[in-house]
């Protein structure tokens, strides 16, 4: 019996080592994933300037999608992941959930981008965390800390610096209508339509769902709309290739960073991977600087600062061990096991 208990703890180690060893790899994949998103947004707030006359939100909501449909089909022909049925799928409330949202979700964060920056954007999205961790706590019975609290309050807080000191840039290429309320409404549907797909997207991978498969789906249920609705009200157009391109040029990035997101999922819970998403408003103002001249305050300096010391803190602690716990039990478990 000494024995098998031995064995068994060695196992348990090895598990522990590992799971911590993923813990982090996915930390880092879900890192450069933010800069994916960050540049996933820029785009879209550049299709207006770009493409005056022949930009339409409808056309280049299907186009982006239309690409992540033909990817997502190719991969499950290749990998031979059987496309299921609606009457095959185990969670059907939770799979509209996660794929009759999109075309809203993403429609509203298209018209969003009328009244604000760039960077304002993903502070607002910035808010999405804390939906999404008491989603997941509440409905999907994962394990809470106060810590998502404190950490999501932190974030919370840097973002509001920044936010509450947002002023519209003077440069003429920018595009900013007066009305801040419709745009904080628009903002608002995103948020909440948005964090009830990702906790319902965080249900399907658990339960097994490819990652490819659910990208496909994502797209063909939200680009069918898109073209019915864009045709109808005239608002579909084909009228330049490099419109087309760049639209399906989002659409790879937007498929990139969705499935790097997915992956991220399978390995850690959605209130453990949600405080990461904080570090898309980092990457976004430096890009929104770099690539389409927008101002940087001193607020954004301070809230940004707040928002990477945590992510920092979370990296090296994760939750659910005290401070330096965690490193000295891997250092332990090396020590014993080395010869």
């Amino acid at each position: 019996m000494d024995l098998m208990s031995e064995r068994s703890s060695e196992m348990d180690d090895e598990q522990l080592l590992k799971k911590r060893k993923n813990e982090r790899f996915v930390y880092i994949v879900g890192i450069f994933t933010q800069s994916l998103w960050a540049l996933n947004g820029i785009q879209m707030k550049t299709y207006r300037t770009l493409f005056p006359e022949c930009y339409s939100d409808h056309s280049v909501l299907f186009w982006r999608l239309f690409v992540v449909v033909v990817i997502g089909y190719c991969a499950c022909k290749y990998k031979r992941v059987h496309i299921q049925s609606l009457s095959e799928l185990k969670h059907l409330k939770w799979f509209i959930c996660r794929n009759m949202t999109g075309y809203f979700f993403i429609l509203c964060w298209i018209r969003s981008y009328l009244y604000f920056r760039v960077s304002t954007i993903s502070v607002l999205g910035g808010t999405v965390p804390l939906i999404v961790i008491i989603i997941s706590v509440l409905l999907l019975g994962e394990k809470f800390y106060w810590r998502y609290i404190i950490g999501v309050l932190l974030c919370f807080f840097g973002s509001s610096i920044i936010i509450l000191n947002d002023r519209k840039p003077e440069s003429q290429t920018q595009i900013l209508k007066d009305n801040v309320f419709v745009g904080l409404l628009f903002a608002l549907g995103n948020i909440l339509l948005s964090s009830l797909s990702n906790a319902a997207q965080k249900v399907l991978t658990k339960e097994g769902m490819d990652i490819d498969l659910q990208s496909f789906y994502f797209g063909f249920y939200n680009c069918i709309p898109a073209l019915i609705i864009g045709i109808i009200i005239g608002e579909f157009r084909i009228s330049n290739v490099k419109y087309v391109l760049y639209a399906c040029s989002n659409g790879l990035i937007f498929y990139s960073a969705n499935y790097l997101t997915t992956l991220c999922l399978r390995y850690i819970a959605v209130s453990k991977f949600q405080p990461i998403t904080y570090l898309s408003i980092v990457f976004t103002f430096i890009f929104c600087a770099v690539l389409l001249g927008e101002p940087v305050f001193f607020s954004d300096l301070i809230g940004a600062a707040i928002i990477i010391c945590f992510q920092y803190y979370n990296f090296i602690n994760p939750p659910g061990r005290k401070i330096g716990e965690i490193h000295k039990e891997e250092n332990n478990i090396i020590k014993e096991n080395s010869p």
